[in-house]
């Protein structure tokens, strides 16, 4: 018989800070946004400062070998994560920066009138670079669009994907609802009509298993922050056939085997794309959230996180004064719940929870072509994440009660 699993609370040194009477223990539902990060993970970002800190792919001594190797070790584990092959993963800042090197670099023979597909469900780091591609070149924008009551794409989504269109830019889940898109086939369709698959698997990255073998997709990009790791470290997965029509956007050093007063010549491969001094040690520590995912992931973390998020929706749904989005989601997705409410607003709802010391996210959530088509401009948001139990669940249920019969109340 398998061992039910344990929340990873007292992993994470800020869940471990003493309470008071003034000061409630800290109930983080704000994982969407950025997870909390475990004591190891912690430990081995302190650990090459601390003993292994110098330029990689820089200096011939000892410790600069040492975080060259550091690094590309970090990129064979992170790329086996993910299914891939190390010549096909680049690091940047974040997948914000991944998606901007895409849409700047990309050389293919845009034409006016030629096609880009986002679905609604885009982040905003996965729609504005798109937007500007679109206005340089004189482009068409096109969406898939969603079934309001599920989340689900719309059954006509393949029609959207035509012989004129050069490129899908899609997320694997909305950042607002955590409903999952079919991203593989949608990459099968997109391949049949000559067409470019990017995937932004930011949100999904921390509690989805990823494998660009099955995605079938041309690029893919997630940030560390997302998956238990540390900020300022992105993961770019490119296939070759895409890095040949991939111009790199960042110019320095690092990227360049010669430079003239006439002309410079770019690495061949990823390197190409990792101008500048690169940031070993978040890249190292985005590693070690892969490797302590991966172990919580065997010990029952997934379904442990599925079944509170079960719970937390069956007690949402009770109280008649919340509306989920979507109303019935077609698929489990993330471990994440959207909800308003007409008689309390998104905003105040939010700070009455802060009040009280449980941290959820209030607003449009950088999605408003989402927000826009169920007419809202605010939702509260919760995730849930390896530190979260039931017992905070209560509270947050609690919290919402008082919130709206003292907004009711007053009005």
């Amino acid at each position: 018989m398998t061992k039910a699993y344990v929340s990873a609370r007292e992993q994470f040194a800020l869940f471990r800070e003493p309470a008071s009477a003034e000061q409630p223990p800290l109930v983080y539902f704000d994982s969407a946004a950025s997870c909390q990060v475990p004591d190891t993970v912690l430990q081995a970002y302190l650990t090459y400062y601390q003993h292994g800190h110098a330029n990689a792919h820089r200096g011939s001594y000892p410790l600069a070998r040492q975080a060259t190797a550091q690094l590309e070790s970090a990129r064979r584990e992170l790329a086996a994560w993910i299914g891939a092959n190390p010549e096909h993963l680049a690091f940047t800042a974040g997948a914000t920066h991944s998606l901007n090197l895409l849409a700047q670099g990309l050389q293919l023979d845009w034409q006016a009138g030629d096609e880009i597909v986002l679905s609604r469900a885009e982040h905003h780091s996965n729609f504005l670079p798109w937007q500007r591609l679109v206005q340089q070149h004189q482009l068409k924008l096109r969406w898939l669009d969603l079934d309001p009551y599920t989340g689900a794409l719309e059954e006509n989504w393949r029609a959207v994907i035509t012989e004129r269109c050069k490129l899908v830019a899609v997320t694997l889940a909305s950042n607002v609802t955590g409903q999952c898109l079919p991203v593989a086939a949608i990459a099968e369709h997109a391949h049949k009509q000559g067409a470019l698959t990017v995937v932004d698997a930011a949100q999904a990255v921390g509690s989805v298993r990823i494998d660009v073998r099955q995605l079938g997709c041309d690029a893919l990009t997630f940030s560390a922050h997302k998956m238990y790791g540390v900020t300022g470290c992105g993961v770019l997965y490119l296939t070759s056939a895409l890095q040949e029509k991939l111009e790199p956007w960042l110019l320095g050093g690092g990227m360049v085997t010669e430079v003239t007063e006439a002309q410079s010549q770019w690495m061949s491969g990823v390197q190409q794309f990792e101008a500048g001094t690169p940031n070993t040690a978040a890249i190292i520590a985005c590693a070690a959230a892969a490797r302590w995912l991966t172990a919580e992931r065997k010990a029952g973390l997934s379904d442990y996180l599925l079944d509170l998020t079960k719970q937390l929706r069956k007690q949402l749904q009770q109280r008649q004064w919340l509306q989920l989005l979507p109303p019935q989601p077609s698929n489990e997705g993330l471990p994440l719940l959207s909800f308003f409410s007409a008689d309390v607003h998104a905003f105040d709802l939010a700070s009455y929870l802060a009040e009280h010391n449980i941290a959820v996210r209030a607003g449009s959530h950088c999605a408003q072509p989402l927000m826009n088509f169920w007419q809202q401009s605010a939702v509260v948001r919760v995730s849930l994440a390896a530190y979260n139990t039931a017992a905070d669940c209560e509270r947050l249920c609690a919290a919402l009660d008082e919130a709206y019969q003292l907004f009711t109340d007053a009005n």
